[in-house]
């Protein structure tokens, strides 16, 4: 039984850095009818896990969403409910938007309240959402850590800060409180240029680096005092001496696993104390995990957790009944080196699940698109 990935719905065009992430409205109305034409039945994860004890000749299908963006309210709930279908939505409490009341969404575009235009789908579901979309049995929320950070892990510098968008993640560490607004605002402002950037990854994979703050501070007024800030090897050149100077610290054994638990064992309790409901299930932010990660989260009591098929070490471990959850990435887009590129054709989304079902037609349809751009993108970069 295959088990999808989304994340957000309808904001491929949105003036956001990580909008490849959106599965456009067209491809998911229309893959939602072909689930419902064939006769799919959609399952939440507890299903899934009752269904893995016994074979079925059913077609089922767990449609699943990663951070909890608010378009899931704004659009994937209205036509998932449309439908008669249902997903799982893996949320961070700390992107939870602190709102208490629930924003316009499709349903009220079609009961006439408002014009489409009056919809806003950047941003991140508040507490009220969550628990409405709960209620009607469309939507089931679980964990997805408290806080999907990346981090430093080593003293290697490996660029400098000016404004890059692929580093917006450095302003969610900085100011953590305005985690849930970061879609719809520049957080540039949050990181200083010239800071540097160390070899990073995902929280739960990792124990973290902290650069020393003679060394930070250094860095950032080098940088402002640089007329030629475009010679980034010569800055990392300097601080990489000043290392020796200020070499920064690893959180110790106790830290990395007092975060740890925080991550893991927090969102576990928030969620439930919101919701009233047993969480069971959790999504690693980024498949970031490790051996203390995993072992941590088996004592906070999840049943499954999605473990990525990068990095299976711990599938092929006797976890007993600890389960693996494998999943299928849906998206609206090819990506190359160059660019993220948005597929037109309106049965994209479709013909991609075919793939992921091991359809062979299908499989070489997409090699050959994903050949033909890459071709493109060669002749034209």
């Amino acid at each position: 039984m295959p088990v999808l990935m989304f994340h957000s719905i309808g904001c491929e065009n949105e003036n956001w850095y990580r909008n490849w992430l959106s599965v456009s409205l067209d491809h998911f109305e229309n893959f939602c009818k072909y689930l419902v034409k064939n006769n799919f039945e959609t399952l939440f994860l507890d299903e899934w896990l009752e269904s893995k004890k016994t074979s079925t000749s059913k077609k089922q299908v767990v449609i699943t969403f990663d951070d909890g963006y608010l378009d899931n309210w704004v659009y994937a709930y209205p036509i998932l409910k449309k439908y008669d279908l249902k997903g799982t939505i893996f949320v961070n409490p700390e992107f939870i938007d602190p709102s208490e009341e629930n924003r316009y969404n499709l349903d009220d575009v079609w009961n006439k309240k408002i014009d489409r235009s009056q919809l806003a789908p950047l941003g991140f579901l508040n507490w009220s959402e969550l628990q409405r979309m709960e209620s009607t049995g469309v939507m089931d929320v679980q964990s997805h850590s408290m806080s999907h950070n990346f981090y430093f892990h080593s003293d290697q510098i490996k660029d400098i800060y000016n404004g890059q968008k692929q580093y917006d993640w450095m302003a969610w560490n900085n100011k953590p409180e305005r985690k849930p607004y970061y879609t719809a605002e520049s957080q540039q402002q949050y990181v200083p240029n010239g800071s540097p950037i160390f070899d990073f990854g995902r929280a739960l994979g990792l124990r973290r680096y902290f650069p020393d703050k003679e060394l930070v501070n250094y860095a950032i007024d080098m940088y402002s005092c640089n007329a030629d800030n475009k010679n980034k090897t010569a800055q990392i050149n300097k601080l990489n001496e000043k290392l020796k100077i200020y070499p920064g610290t690893y959180e110790s054994d106790e830290e990395m696993e007092k975060r740890y638990r925080y991550e893991l064992f927090e969102s576990k309790r928030i969620l439930e104390e919101k919701l009233n409901k047993k969480i069971s299930y959790l999504c690693w932010p980024g498949g970031g995990y490790n051996q203390l990660s995993v072992d941590l989260s088996i004592e906070a009591g999840y049943k499954a957790s999605t473990f990525s098929a990068k990095n299976n070490d711990f599938v092929k471990r006797n976890l007993g009944d600890y389960k693996s959850i494998r999943r299928f990435a849906m998206t609206s887009f090819i990506s190359t080196p160059i660019k993220n590129h948005y597929i037109e054709n309106p049965n994209f989304l479709v013909n991609l699940f075919k793939y992921h079902l091991g359809k062979n037609f299908n499989k070489n349809l997409y090699r050959i698109q994903k050949l033909k751009i890459l071709i493109l993108d060669r002749i034209f970069k």
